[in-house]
């Protein structure tokens, strides 16, 4: 195969991973949501790290892949901190403190602009203007459908949360990209589950009592979170960064919020009016723009 070919063929072959890591990502907003009713947030992201790193664990020992070195290993944790720990810990704060399912997947769909930000400096990936033009139709969107909440008294700290979850998620994913990328994927995935469960778990224990009331939503949405979104979601996520770009692989990113809407529509029965969806269309229009090659 030519050059050439294998430049066109590769898009391609990661083409069904692409979209089953965006039906995944986005699903996993509305199953926090069931999860939650059960449980704190920090009991639900400390629950999900442990179950997903016991399965991780286990795929581990099929496979024997090498170790990495300490030195890839520590990166490993300190990206870990902020993919997982950090993104998972904040979301389902803000969740727990009134924020949708969909405005969250919305918040975090900036991602791939965010992300473009810090990689001109970080990665030095290059960095257009029209990533600051798709930046303000972005934001301009998230104000759009967060705005007459804010009016009406809504949850001005889950806002703050899901917002401190999507710069942890950029920050991960340009530290995952610049110091984890020669690492195995299975083996980084358990090293930043087994950090982020020790880092969150003090929380959940001090500030919840790692309380669950068990019912059929609160364990499905748990199931779904530790066996879909962790073991599946995220180490597609982290083989498809480690073969391509940082900012390919967060333009993934606008297509989450209208398929975290559409199920949180579906599961939730969650209403959009037309200045929502308005939003939600320019935030989608504003990473396209910015993300487009």
């Amino acid at each position: 195969m030519s050059a050439a070919d294998a430049s066109t063929a590769a898009p391609k072959s990661d083409l069904l991973p692409r979209i089953a890591f965006v039906l995944i990502w986005g699903a996993g907003y509305a199953a926090a949501a069931f999860a939650l009713a059960g449980m704190g947030p920090f009991t639900l992201a400390s629950l999900r790290f442990v179950g997903s790193a016991a399965i991780i664990g286990v795929l581990i020992l099929m496979r024997r892949a090498a170790r990495p070195s300490l030195h890839l290993a520590l990166h490993a944790a300190l990206a870990g901190l902020l993919l997982q720990a950090g993104f998972f810990g904040f979301t389902y704060a803000g969740l727990r403190a009134g924020v949708s399912p969909a405005v969250a997947g919305l918040i975090a769909g900036l991602m791939p602009l965010t992300t473009a930000l810090g990689a001109a400096p970080l990665l030095g990936e290059r960095m257009r203007p029209a990533a600051l033009v798709g930046l303000a139709l972005g934001l301009a969107g998230v104000l759009l459908v967060i705005a007459p909440g804010l009016q009406g008294g809504g949850p001005v700290l889950g806002y703050v949360f899901v917002a401190l979850a999507l710069a942890s998620l950029s920050l991960g994913t340009l530290y995952q990209k610049r110091w984890v990328v020669d690492a195995d994927p299975v083996w980084s995935m358990l090293i930043q589950l087994l950090v982020s469960a020790l880092a969150l778990l003090p929380f959940g224990w001090l500030l919840e009592g790692l309380r669950v009331q068990p019912s059929v939503a609160s364990i499905g949405g748990l199931a779904w979170v530790t066996l879909v979104n962790s073991a599946a979601g995220l180490l597609l996520y982290l083989s498809l960064l480690a073969h391509s770009g940082a900012a390919r692989v967060a333009s993934l990113f606008y297509l989450v919020p209208p398929v975290a809407a559409a199920f949180a529509a579906v599961l939730l029965h969650a209403h959009f009016g037309p200045l929502e969806l308005l939003g939600f269309g320019l935030a989608a229009l504003g990473v396209w723009l910015g993300q487009r090659s």
